[in-house]
């Protein structure tokens, strides 16, 4: 980050932490999408901002390449975003410049996951010094799947790569894809199609692997597995596997 991007951020938190509390402030700066997909091909995503509140804010964006608890100063992703920080004023909209950095030598058949996050946080100036206002900074994380060139089959295809298997009180789940499968929702189904059980909170899978989710008790007669992925629109999109 250039020094006089960081002296500016630094000044504002030193703001922040000179007001007072009694009311809360929560940050609303929202970006278009809920994942971000990047083809290797491509020499930069687009990424809109927009800020529908009354007040402007301070982002601060930065990528990793997988931890949770990022911070701006222990960013490892391999993208160049730009610009790093920026002020968002009330109605307004703001363009971020995604671009790789090529520093990865990643695999070329499948996906790579990284992830994106930005901070925001409310504008305080000179007059709200004496208000009684709390500030909360808020982190948003996206994932950043990074899609090499002429995969195997078309992301739209994941489904048919897609396989189950129930055991006792596990199912286990293998994507045989070049793809991430994030699955929204799972349910086993018997001959009927009536709903036996639901898979609490499935994990999404990495390419040309396999997980295991439990039942939570022995399940018989299951017939169908019902699911749901979502697209590269962050659309569910529903499928059926009769076991």
């Amino acid at each position: 980050m250039h020094s006089s991007c960081l002296k500016k951020l630094i000044a504002s938190i030193i703001l922040i932490s000179n007001v007072t509390y009694s009311s809360f402030t929560l940050a609303t700066v929202t970006m278009v999408g809920n994942r971000i997909i990047y083809p290797a091909d491509a020499k930069e995503r687009m990424l809109q901002f927009s800020n529908p509140d009354n007040i402007p804010y301070m982002v601060q964006v930065w990528t990793d390449i997988n931890t949770p608890n990022s911070k701006p100063e222990s960013a490892d992703g391999p993208f160049i975003a730009t610009p790093q920080l920026f002020k968002i004023e009330s109605d307004q909209g703001q363009v971020v410049r995604l671009m790789f950095n090529n520093k990865l030598n990643l695999p070329t058949d499948r996906e790579s996951l990284f992830h994106f996050n930005f901070l925001q946080f409310p504008g305080v100036d000179d007059s709200q010094k004496e208000q009684n206002k709390i500030v909360l900074l808020v982190t948003s994380r996206l994932k950043i799947f990074y899609r090499p060139k002429k995969l195997s089959l078309a992301p739209e295809e994941i489904s048919e790569k897609i396989k189950f298997k129930l055991s006792k009180n596990k199912l286990e789940v293998f994507n045989n894809s070049p793809y991430y499968a994030t699955f929204d929702k799972v349910e086993l189904l018997d001959t009927n199609k009536n709903v036996i059980a639901t898979i609490k909170d499935p994990q999404m899978v990495a390419p040309f692997s396999n997980d295991r989710w439990s039942t939570q008790t022995t399940i018989k007669n299951v017939a169908i597995v019902k699911y749901s992925l979502i697209n590269d629109f962050g659309v569910s999109i529903n499928y059926q596997f009769s076991l």
